[in-house]
């Protein structure tokens, strides 16, 4: 079996171990000529945890990671918490704070560990076609190659080429608020917890960053002027002095998931196959699972990757769908709806029922284990 991986961030190299400890052979490539510094995706569950245990992944992401003690939700002036009780899975805490760039670390490091071959850096996908698997690359050096695959597996992100060269419809739509992130130093916010802001005109986040430091999320209406390069007014949350940013960035997003995950010889996961906000953290746990059930999948035939496909494109529609509720409940303005959010936060974290629902939502445990062959409850 001739396996390609396109992409060599989380998902991608993540299914580059699963696979290299189930003994299977693969190449991997990855247009840029390094890996990302920058911290991006933060949150890991405890669904993702359990997926990475088996590959001797799970404990060193616990070791560097920070555990948050709970979260606070400041409404107007007051504010409501709660204490994740760490308790809503048998072996890992619900979810744990590390930065994109120690994960990819941790993840090569592992790979390296299994004797597998480094991604091939600064190598580019040039062309495909999908019915055949046959693939034009393109090294660093400019030169070309040909090369026929069983299976080309795209995990190269929002603007996939692999998806593109497939012909795989992205279905969904932008939002038209404007995101703004920012790591730095804050003042005001009790250490250790997460931290959200449904505010009046704009909604933000801030959550801790291991070793010292936060993370800022700032959701600007769409009606705003783009802030300027480096701008921290939009982190101005009440009581909050945000200063010293050591990276910035402005974007737009869209809640966006693939016809398919699976058209030929290729096979989507990560963002690649579905994108929404960075509500609830899910986006790189999500694609992190897709390659570790692709990786149970792949050696077992026709069937097993048809039926992968329909699970995790299930499992993605649910995400999708509740995430872009999560941030639409977080950004209406209206006074109906500012005054049930205001009751609803206040009211969560003295039900435990809704409590343990809140908590099992952000450990990921609310949709079946990878490989499992369960659909979530609620169709996708």
């Amino acid at each position: 079996m001739q396996l390609l991986i396109v992409g060599a961030g989380p998902v991608g190299l993540s299914l580059a171990l699963a696979l290299a400890r189930r003994g299977i052979a693969f190449r991997q490539i990855d247009q840029a000529p390094a890996p990302s510094a920058h911290s991006k995706a933060l949150a890991i569950q405890a669904r993702t945890l359990e997926a990475l245990a088996p590959l001797g992944a799970a404990a060193p992401i616990l070791a560097a990671a920070l555990r948050p003690a709970g979260a606070t939700f400041h409404l107007d002036g007051a504010t409501a918490g709660l204490t994740l009780s760490q308790a809503v899975h048998p072996d890992f805490p619900s979810v744990v704070i590390l930065p994109q760039a120690v994960t990819e670390r941790l993840f090569a490091e592992a790979l390296a560990g299994a004797g597998a071959p480094p991604p091939a850096r600064g190598t580019a996908l040039l062309a495909l076609d999908a019915g055949s698997g046959a693939a034009t690359l393109r090294h660093p050096d400019g030169s070309t190659e040909q090369a026929r695959f069983d299976h080309v597996i795209g995990c190269d992100g929002a603007h996939s080429a692999v998806r593109k060269a497939a012909g795989i419809a992205f279905e969904g739509a932008a939002y038209q608020e404007q995101f703004v992130l920012a790591d730095g130093q804050c003042s005001g916010l009790e250490p250790g917890r997460l931290h959200f802001f449904p505010g009046r005109h704009a909604a933000g986040f801030c959550f801790p960053l291991p070793g010292g430091g936060w993370r800022g999320v700032a959701v600007l209406p769409p009606e705003a002027l783009p802030p300027a390069e480096g701008d921290l007014s939009p982190f101005r949350f009440p009581g909050v002095a945000f200063r010293d940013a050591t990276w910035w960035s402005a974007f737009r997003i869209s809640h966006r998931i693939a016809a398919t995950f699976r058209a030929g010889s290729v096979l989507l996961a990560g963002d690649a196959a579905h994108i929404h906000s960075p509500a609830g953290g899910q986006g790189m746990n999500l694609g992190i699972q897709d390659a570790c059930s692709l990786a149970l999948a792949l050696p077992q035939g026709e069937a097993a990757l048809a039926a992968w496909a329909a699970e995790r494109r299930a499992v993605a529609a649910m995400v999708v769908r509740r995430t872009d509720a999560m941030t639409r409940a977080m950004l209406g303005q209206t006074a109906a709806l500012r005054r049930l959010r205001a009751v609803a936060l206040r009211v969560l974290p003295l039900l435990p029922p809704a409590r343990r629902r809140f908590e099992r939502a952000l450990a990921g445990l609310d949709y079946p284990p990878i490989g499992s062959g369960r659909r979530p409850a609620m169709p996708g």
